[in-house]
């Protein structure tokens, strides 16, 4: 997490660099002064400053100064958004995680003999073949399909088929 929060900085930072420069280059460029022109009126020189017309070659500049300007600012912009979303949504995750953990625990704790140790084991292992409970619990085959016939009509798991066997799930929510 930390070499690409670094590698993101190091972007954000060079757009930084880029969107400055774009401006600076852009301002100096449009406040600079036309040529002037000194003409003799009288014995004395008279600065006349000439209509100043931008070449090809300072709208070619503008353009492309302005669009590395833009586009600077459009990532920073932008990757703020997408940062802030992703706090946000892993701020989310966090709290979801929490209240699920809290409702699987309550739910560990309502339970009374084989189920409780039976549901506390699917807890531990999420995702786990039936066939697998079984050997693990040491109760048998019947046994074990009766007690996830329990389980899941109190909505605490269901069963996915694998293959020739089941997959106990915890259902979320």
């Amino acid at each position: 997490m930390k070499p690409r929060q670094n590698k993101e900085m190091y972007n954000i930072l060079a757009s930084a660099i880029v969107l400055i420069i774009s401006v600076v280059l852009l301002a100096n460029k449009l406040l600079s002064t036309g040529d002037i022109q000194l003409i003799l009126e009288d014995g004395r020189a008279v600065p006349i400053e000439a209509v100043s017309f931008f070449s090809f070659n300072d709208v070619l500049f503008f353009i492309i100064a302005a669009w590395f300007g833009g586009m600077a600012f459009l990532y920073i912009i932008l990757y703020s958004k997408e940062n802030s979303s992703t706090e946000f949504i892993n701020d989310t995750t966090a709290d979801m995680e929490k209240k699920d953990t809290s409702k699987l625990q309550l739910a560990v704790d309502m339970l009374e003999g084989d189920k409780h140790s039976l549901f506390k084991y699917i807890v531990e292992n999420n995702n786990i073949l039936q066939k697998d409970l079984v050997s693990k619990t040491g109760f048998s085959e019947p046994k074990v399909s009766r007690l996830l016939d329990r389980l899941e009509k109190r909505g605490l798991i269901f069963r996915q088929r694998d293959g020739m066997g089941n997959r106990v799930l915890l259902k979320k929510g």
